[in-house]
């Protein structure tokens, strides 16, 4: 049975791979010789790139509140 699907499989694969050799439309994909050129940003920088940038400072934890007792909650004692 093993050697039934071994052989169904090769087969499958022999007959998939001419019609899948066709799948590059726009002709073989190469890498072009020269790299293009990086586009400038659209954004202004906002000076974290300049040597005396100064990091914003950390943020302080919203203080703990106590949650609100329901009145149907039970007590406890």
């Amino acid at each position: 049975m093993l050697r039934r699907v071994a052989i169904v499989s090769a087969f499958a694969a022999a007959l998939a791979m001419p019609l899948l050799g066709g799948c590059g439309i726009r002709g073989p994909l190469t890498m072009p010789k020269v790299p293009p050129e990086p586009t400038p940003p659209t954004v202004t920088d906002p000076g974290l790139g300049r040597a005396d940038a100064m990091p914003a400072p950390p943020a302080t934890p919203a203080p703990a509140t106590q949650p609100a007792s329901s009145p149907a909650a039970p007590t406890t004692r």
